[in-house]
């Protein structure tokens, strides 16, 4: 599913000018398109997020586009994707939310950036399909800094940082022992 996606992403970014205007439409549109008929998508709701973004950022990466710009559209349309198709929010938001982050370290990019346009990608998404936006912020800041503690504690700490810094409530979050 991921180079499907992948490909699909980049046959839609060529020749779009301004990518960032559009990404969120073209990422859902894309999510979509990929995902259905693909079974279970409630029950696989954290892979089918995590593959998608995924296959989105190396289809960005594959056209030239900063990867980094686009996290937030990349991570809302994908869990808004998901959601439209039955899966689950929760699920969509981790698994987006993770993939985001290990494909920012792979690519070498500023993870802490990367990890405050994912959690903003998954309150705005939680807003578009009604959800719980507090929720959306601690289940997202949560899933950030556990992914971001796999990796390293370089990445931990610039997680971590980030996020404390951009979302006054992911200290008392980040205070509390996760999970």
């Amino acid at each position: 599913m991921i180079d499907k996606i992948k490909d699909s992403i980049v046959g839609a970014l060529k020749g779009v000018d301004e990518i960032y205007d559009t990404l969120f439409d073209i990422v859902k549109g894309n999510v979509v398109s990929a995902l259905e008929g693909a079974g279970d998508i409630a029950g696989a709701a954290t892979g089918s997020a995590a593959d998608a973004v995924t296959g989105l950022v190396r289809g960005i990466t594959d056209v030239g586009q900063d990867v980094g710009k686009g996290m937030k559209d990349v991570v809302k349309g994908t869990i808004v994707g998901v959601v439209e198709l039955g899966g689950d929010v929760t699920k969509a938001t981790e698994g987006a939310v993770s993939a985001g982050i290990k494909e920012a370290a792979k690519l070498g990019g500023d993870t802490g950036q990367v990890a405050v346009s994912v959690v903003r990608g998954a309150i705005e998404a939680a807003e578009v399909v009604g959800g719980d936006t507090m929720d959306a912020t601690k289940k997202a800041v949560v899933k950030a800094v556990e992914t971001a503690e796999e990796i390293g504690t370089e990445t931990s700490e610039s997680v971590r940082n980030a996020l404390v810094e951009a979302f006054e409530d992911a200290k008392d979050v980040l205070t509390t022992p996760l999970k």
